[in-house]
């Protein structure tokens, strides 16, 4: 270790306190990645917008109800899509209260990322290491870091406002491209 990467690590845990509105965010954002409209669905409208065009166009002296339903259908689908399940969505995540996350610190260690918590007089820690990252996503508010330790997952929101001389996003992103790979996307 060079003295220049010496201060990479985090030599005192910082506060890790996550609001509800990041929370929620983050929610929000993780759940819009599960309900984009794939190529397939996007192909399946293209053709059949085409197809009732054409029918309108070129269809003469026939009923076109068929045609005039099929591009109300196609718009309805969209409309659901974009804008519905994400409404839907955000009431659901509003009845479902946000657990608090208060007293926790975190710190880089070369080895992983350590946890301390406070639980009544006891101290509790816990390290994640790199090897038990299996994903992470980097978004313009946070990080999102997914792993698995003895069995049971977890999830770190970090928010950007974290990223400091304590809690260096930069070696954070180093260790991750290292043991997990790029960040995938949402």
């Amino acid at each position: 270790m060079t003295a220049k990467n010496i201060y990479a690590y985090t030599l005192q845990p910082v506060p890790y306190e996550v609001t509800e509105a990041e929370q929620r965010n983050a929610q929000l954002v993780l759940s819009r990645s599960n309900y984009k409209i794939g190529t397939k669905a996007w192909a399946i409208m293209g053709v059949i917008v085409a197809l009732s065009l054409l029918g309108l166009i070129f269809i003469k002296n026939y009923s076109t109800v068929i045609f005039w339903v099929a591009l109300a259908a196609v718009l309805i689908y969209f409309l659901v899509r974009k804008f519905g399940i994400e409404w839907y969505v955000k009431r659901k995540m509003n009845e479902v209260p946000v657990q608090e996350i208060k007293g926790i610190r975190l710190g880089i260690q070369p080895h992983g990322i350590s946890m301390l918590q406070q639980m009544g007089m006891q101290q509790g820690t816990m390290v994640v290491g790199w090897k038990d990252i299996y994903e992470w996503y980097n978004t313009p508010d946070f990080l999102l870091v997914n792993f698995k330790v003895k069995g049971q997952q977890g999830a770190y929101i970090l928010p950007k406002r974290m990223d400091s001389k304590n809690f260096s996003f930069e070696t954070l992103r180093r260790h991750l491209k290292e043991s997990v790979g790029e960040a995938k996307t949402l």
